[in-house]
């Protein structure tokens, strides 16, 4: 039977307004327009018949986009499934949440808090180039964790005797004379230091090899010792953050161990960049005052800086007159290449040793803690230093090395306290190169509110504290 149609309403068209005419398909829009427009039967007949076709090919694609997004997505989720299988295999079927616990702590060392601390030493410790195991980095990263953070403590990075230089020494040191990353290493609390002292022979001197069989000898001897007091002392400008440095001398940093024609004290002086290696700086925060005394001022004669120790009249003079005079309420710390004589039985170590003028400054820094009149007259200086009206003044004592032992306790001698530390090159019992026991330097810190003085120690040794 086939339908019939039944045209019964005359009334016209009032279709609802329920699509948007902007997002009809313009192919269908103007097929559309021709049957509403057109007055021949045939032309309204095609376009109906376009408009259809249009509509088929419109909804074949809609099915076909329809289909590649569900693959696409069927993709994502394979993958993502894949991921998480492989994580569940891998990570959570394999590792157990000891072992991430357990990874936050180095060997022999202390925990750290989380995985990305002990990470993020480690990428410091890379970055500042030091050529040190990571066993190592992590070690001295522990002990920097360790140092008093409080402003009001004054924080002094020390190192002595590092006798660095770039020839091997098979007659003295080996290996040990070659690694400068002890210098380096300060740069794992430069942002803990106030002050870096490197004090003294801090090259070895012995590249020479004039007077030296055992040593390769070359050209150009005094621009090689010159580059190694300057590459000693740029390495620590660069490594110590914003710490002051201050560099003194020793009795090898001229190459006189080794030769009979030595850097002069202004060719060392233009090596380091300072007008003298005497200096003094008030840290009034921490209520400090440092000194720097270089005790191989040695000028003209036959007194060389490897076997003779001299403090000129002109030091002295300083001393007296400009070093100590101190502020009510600070605390005083001086620092010298070797200990002065007596201290630790230091004496002259042969009939060819000189120490010059060290018991004119004993009896100075004697008078200045206890706010008195010391004034005497050798065959090489004369004092006359009066501090009574400056009052008594108290004193850490005076920092050493150049003997390359620790002391275990400061040995005081008429109310001053020798600190005498062992050397930074490693050797010696218990030092074993590439470890370390490889190191041996401090960081000091001075309370003057509790009268506190704590030596600790990166490396071989242990740490020293006292009150003062």
């Amino acid at each position: 039977m086939v339908n019939e149609v039944d045209y019964r309403d005359s009334t016209p068209n009032k279709f609802p307004q329920d699509y948007d005419p902007a997002k009809v398909d313009p192919r269908v829009k103007l097929r559309s327009e021709s049957i509403r427009h057109k007055q021949k039967g045939v032309d309204v007949r095609g376009a109906i018949h376009q408009g259809l076709e249009i509509s088929s090919v419109t909804a074949t694609e809609a099915k076909t986009t329809a289909l590649d997004t569900a693959s696409r997505q069927d993709a994502v989720d394979q993958s993502q499934k894949d991921f998480e299988d492989r994580y569940n295999e891998q990570i959570a079927g394999n590792t157990d949440l000891n072992e991430v616990i357990d990874s936050r702590k180095p060997k022999d060392l202390p925990a750290y808090a989380t995985l990305g601390e002990r990470l993020d030493d480690l990428y410091h410790g890379q970055k500042l180039q030091l050529g040190l195991d990571l066993s190592v980095i992590e070690k001295i990263a522990t002990k920097a964790k360790t140092i008093n953070h409080d402003a009001s403590v004054l924080k002094i990075g020390h190192i002595t005797d590092l006798h660095f230089q770039k020839l091997l020494d098979t007659q003295w040191y080996g290996n040990a004379v070659l690694d400068v990353d002890h210098v380096k290493m300060f740069g794992l609390f430069a942002d803990k230091l106030n002050v870096l002292v490197l004090n003294g022979d801090q090259v070895h001197g012995q590249e020479i090899g004039e007077n030296g069989p055992n040593l390769t000898q070359f050209e150009g001897s005094r621009k090689v010792l010159m580059s190694r007091n300057d590459e000693v002392m740029s390495t620590a400008d660069y490594y110590s953050g914003d710490a002051d440095v201050f560099a003194n001398i020793g009795n090898h940093d001229d190459g006189s161990v080794r030769w009979d024609n030595p850097l002069t004290l202004n060719e060392l002086k233009q090596a380091y960049g300072v007008d003298s290696f005497d200096t003094y700086k008030d840290y009034a925060e921490q209520k400090v005052r440092l000194i720097v005394l270089n005790v191989f001022n040695n000028i003209g004669g036959d007194l060389k800086r490897a076997t003779n120790s001299v403090i000129s009249q002109s030091q002295l003079d300083w001393l007296v007159n400009d070093a100590l005079k101190v502020p009510e309420g600070f605390v005083t710390i001086v620092f010298t290449h070797a200990p002065l004589e007596g201290f630790f039985d230091n004496k002259p170590y042969s009939d060819t040793w000189k120490n010059i003028n060290h018991d004119l400054v004993k009896g100075v820094l004697t008078a200045f803690t206890n706010g008195v009149r010391f004034s005497d007259e050798t065959d090489n200086g004369k004092v006359d230093a009066d501090f009574t009206s400056q009052g008594k003044r108290d004193i850490i004592g005076v920092v050493s090395g150049h003997e390359h032992r620790d002391a275990t306790a400061p040995e005081i001698h008429n109310g001053i306290r020798g600190i005498e530390r062992t050397c930074s090159v490693g050797v010696g019992d218990g030092r074993v190169l590439g470890e370390f026991s490889e190191l041996a330097s401090d960081v000091i810190e001075i309370d003057t509110t509790k009268r506190h003085v704590k030596f600790n120690r990166i490396g071989f040794g242990t740490d020293l504290e006292f009150d003062y």
